[in-house]
């Protein structure tokens, strides 16, 4: 088997880019049409949680390959070899679900938020002794649960950013 790599999902990044980018903007056009002080501080405050998520979310990447399975975050790199990981579970919470990986050195988590997520979770079982997989996993595999609503709340800030940013325009000038 090749290795495999998998990524946060475009239709996640793409709008998440947006809301960074106008938020950005609007921090921007607060700090030098004369915005309020508090106005620029909450900004600033929302905007860096939201720019970490981002890069976050461009630099996050899963590989899986015949040695085991290599995780990359922002400032972190795991290497997990398929002889560490002693169990594979999955928690589903609200259409959110969340594989875990235990190891001899802990447990990691890996998330839906992956593009391809169930080829990465067939990817995994397949790698791994079966008893070693729990059979809510293997169900999972089989039934795929979709995850939509963190898009849909990504575009909606979209449209609630663009429709600040456009009214802040008008009522200035």
């Amino acid at each position: 088997m090749s290795e495999s790599t998998y990524r946060t999902r475009k239709a996640f990044v793409i709008p998440l880019i947006l809301d960074t980018i106008l938020l950005f903007f609007l921090v921007l056009v607060s700090l030098f049409t004369g915005g309020s002080p508090a106005e620029t501080i909450i900004l600033v405050v929302i905007f860096i949680p939201l720019f970490y998520v981002f890069i976050e979310s461009l630099i996050r990447k899963i590989s899986v390959g015949e040695k085991g399975i290599e995780i990359k975050k922002l400032f972190r790199e795991k290497k997990l070899e398929w002889e560490e990981i002693t169990n594979v579970d999955a928690m589903i919470i609200r259409k959110k679900v969340y594989l875990l990986l235990t190891t001899t050195k802990g447990f990691h988590v890996l998330t839906n938020t992956c593009e391809k997520f169930i080829t990465l979770v067939k990817d995994i079982v397949n790698r791994i002794d079966e008893e070693k997989v729990e059979i809510r996993v293997r169900d999972m595999a089989d039934k795929p649960v979709r995850r939509v609503a963190d898009v849909l709340v990504a575009w909606i800030a979209v449209v609630i950013l663009a429709t600040v940013i456009f009214m802040k325009f008008i009522l200035e000038f």
